[in-house]
């Protein structure tokens, strides 16, 4: 009797043990189900352009999902202080209605889809992509398999960690110092130590003339165009909400889940007709149209906020600032005159580099000295003497003012 009590024991035992992990496996499971199911409704319901499923990242644990994040705001120090936009370089009428630098003019000018894996990297990424693409315009070689080191951004540039970072920042290194080949300090998805890096990875790198901001926390989708045709692939960023994590194909657009962090990815292309940007994103080619999305255009004012903070890589340096509009005052605009006529001279005042000329518009009225056709001078002139009893009225065009002479006309006395 007592041997049976306990083998009832050890069997109600077990299967309480083995009810709890099957209860365990199964919530996830459930959970992660129920998501996808809950978002393919709101897809249909809103009548969103794209297609949930699960992907290499929506089967993740949260932590790990949220892992894959790790784009920061920019900070208020340094170059990312003044968070100043250039001017678009051409207009918006002027460029084609659809450009994607993987297949620009039949050439592929983006490197492979990378995996940041379990660290909050995709800042380093998204940097390291587009000095990628940008060696490759430059120096004009396509289709080559360029691959920089993220690890070196991530352990050595002092822009963040798998923690998060801020892409105006690593810009800055890689334009002050450059990647190395990725041989030079393999990926690990770890902070790791800027100590195991090759000891002459800074003699080895890639490095970008400049850069700058193409659009900071109002983007619109003109400007991004502009700077894609003119420069390359961008890098950006956005705000991930949970349901991203389950995009496989299509126009993405939010419709449902929280906010789970910021995230930086590299723009190649758009499409006007689809009303669409085509991004390259850091979570491998198990998640989405082979590792690329595509983003419709009203996500740069939702939520989303696609494109804040898109940054252009130079390869020239910027053009001058052009000189300041020349001004030009005249001492006097007007000048009477008595018949005999006479001289008098009329002062000019504009900027150093502003040249100028004067001209008389009168044959009576004579130039007889310009002191000086740029920068500030004096224009000195003769009046000849009026022979009639008429009074008249003279100009000359100085520095592109008009300067009036009057002149009293000859009078008579006595009778008829």
């Amino acid at each position: 009797m007592v041997h049976s009590r306990r083998s009832i024991s050890r069997v109600c035992i077990h299967a309480f043990m083995l009810f709890s992990a099957i209860l365990f496996f199964a919530v996830p499971v459930f959970s992660s189900q129920q998501e996808l199911d809950e978002l393919k409704h709101a897809i249909k319901s809103k009548g969103a352009r794209w297609v949930a499923d699960e992907t290499s990242v929506s089967k993740l644990p949260d932590d790990q999902r949220k892992g894959r994040l790790g784009a920061l705001k920019p900070v208020r120090s340094g170059k990312e202080a003044g968070l100043q936009e250039i001017s678009p370089e051409a207009p918006a009428a002027a460029l084609a209605s659809s450009l994607d630098w993987r297949n620009y003019n039949g050439f592929l000018y983006v490197t492979p889809v990378r995996n940041q894996g379990n660290c909050g990297s995709c800042w380093a990424f998204a940097a390291t992509a587009a000095l990628e693409s940008y060696v490759l315009i430059t120096e004009n070689i396509p289709g080559t398999d360029l691959n920089l080191s993220e690890q070196v951004l991530v352990s050595c540039s002092g822009a963040g960690s798998c923690s998060g970072g801020y892409i105006g920042s690593a810009s800055q290194y890689i334009s002050d110092t450059g990647l190395p080949p990725e041989a030079c300090f393999p990926y690990s998805a770890t902070n790791n130590s800027c100590s195991n890096a090759c000891a002459d990875y800074q003699a080895t790198t890639e490095r970008t003339y400049g850069w700058h901001w193409a659009t900071t926390t109002s983007p619109n989708a003109d400007a991004i165009k502009v700077a894609l045709s003119a420069y390359g692939p961008l890098v950006t960023t956005m705000d991930v909400y949970s349901d991203f994590f389950y995009y496989k194909t299509g126009v993405y657009s939010h419709v449902s889940g929280t906010l789970q962090g910021g995230h930086a990815i590299l723009i190649v292309g758009y499409d006007d007709a689809g009303g669409y940007f085509v991004a390259k994103n850091s979570w491998g080619t198990g998640w989405g149209e082979a590792g690329y999305f595509k983003i419709a255009y009203g996500e740069l004012s939702s939520v989303v906020g696609f494109g804040e903070y898109t940054i252009a890589y130079e390869s020239t340096p910027p053009p001058p600032p052009p000189p300041p509009a020349c001004t030009y005052s005249l001492s006097s605009t007007t000048v009477n005159f008595k018949s005999p006529g006479g001289t008098a001279s009329v002062g000019v005042t504009t900027q150093g580099n502003c040249s100028w000329t004067a001209t008389s518009m009168a044959s009576w009225i004579t130039i007889t000295q310009v002191n000086n056709g740029t920068g500030s001078g004096t224009v000195a002139y003769s009046v000849s003497p009026d022979p009639s009893p008429a009074n008249r009225t003279g100009t000359m065009t100085i520095a592109g003012q008009i300067h009036t002479v009057r002149q009293s006309g000859t009078k008579t006395t006595g009778r008829k």
